[in-house]
C-alpha cells in the first residue's frame, strides 16, 4: 500500500507557505549597473583599414622650435661630407687614368717612338759628319760660296734633328779630350797614339755625340770616341 493517498486534495489553508527571501548586495548591485552603463556609452573601436595608395614614408615626427638651427648645421655637414666623397671618388678616378695613360704612354714609347728616335739619332749623326767633314775642308782651304751654302745646310739639317730630339725628352752628351774612358757611355771607334803616359786610356776625340731618355736617364746610344794610347 502506497502511503500516498491520491484522492486526498488539502484546502488551502493547508498549503503550506514557503518564504522565499533574496539578500543581494547593494555595492555588487551598483558595481554591475556601472559596468552596463559604460559599455553602452564607449562608442566601438574602429580597427584601421590599410590604404593602398598610402606612402610608406616614415613620418618624422614634429621638431621642437629649438633644435631647428642644430638640424640645418646637420644638413650643411652631410652636404660637404657628400662633396668630399664626390671629390675623393674623382681625384681616384684621375689618378687611375693618368696611371694608365702613363702605362701606356710606356708601352707607346718601347714599341713605336723608341725605335724611330733611335733612327733620328742615327740621321743626326751621320748628318753632323758631313758638317764637320766639309767644315774641316773649308778651314784648311775656301772652298767658294756654293761650298759654303752646302755646308750651312748641313748645319741647319742636324740642329733640327737635334731639336725634335730634345722635344721627345732625349739629350745629348759628348766626352771632352783628356776626361777618362767610360765604357758604359762611350764606344771606341779609333786610337790615338801619344808619348804622354798621363794621356793613355783617356779621350782623344768624340766623333758623335751620346743620347739619354731625360725622364728615365736610359741610354739609347754611346758616344763614339776615340782614345790616346802609348806607342
Amino acid at each position: 500500500m502506497s502511503i500516498f493517498n491520491q484522492n486526498h486534495k488539502p484546502e488551502d489553508d493547508e498549503k503550506p507557505k514557503v518564504e522565499l527571501k533574496i539578500m543581494v548586495d547593494e555595492e555588487q548591485l551598483k558595481e554591475a549597473y556601472d559596468s552596463m552603463h559604460s559599455k553602452e556609452q564607449k562608442p566601438p573601436v574602429e580597427t584601421p583599414v590599410p590604404d593602398a595608395n598610402a606612402d610608406d614614408t616614415e613620418v618624422v615626427p614634429p621638431v621642437a622650435a629649438g633644435n631647428e638651427e642644430l638640424i640645418a648645421i646637420g644638413q650643411k655637414v652631410e652636404n660637404i661630407e657628400t662633396l668630399l666623397q664626390d671629390f675623393t671618388y674623382k681625384d681616384k678616378i684621375n689618378k687611375e687614368l693618368h696611371d694608365e695613360l702613363q702605362v701606356y704612354r710606356t708601352g707607346l714609347r718601347k714599341e713605336i717612338i723608341t725605335p724611330l728616335l733611335k733612327h733620328i739619332i742615327r740621321e743626326y749623326n751621320r748628318a753632323n759628319k758631313q758638317y764637320r767633314f766639309y767644315l774641316q775642308r773649308e778651314q784648311e782651304a775656301p772652298q767658294g760660296e756654293l761650298f759654303g751654302k752646302l755646308l750651312k745646310e748641313f748645319d741647319m739639317i742636324a740642329f733640327a734633328l737635334l731639336e725634335l730630339l730634345n722635344d721627345y725628352g732625349i739629350d745629348a752628351f759628348e766626352a771632352k779630350e783628356g776626361e777618362p774612358y767610360f765604357a758604359k757611355e762611350q764606344k771606341i771607334i779609333g786610337v790615338v797614339e801619344t808619348d804622354d803616359n798621363a794621356k793613355n786610356g783617356t779621350v782623344a776625340s768624340c766623333e758623335t755625340c751620346g743620347f739619354r731618355d731625360v725622364d728615365s736617364e736610359r741610354l739609347l746610344f754611346q758616344a763614339e770616341v776615340k782614345i790616346y794610347k802609348n806607342k
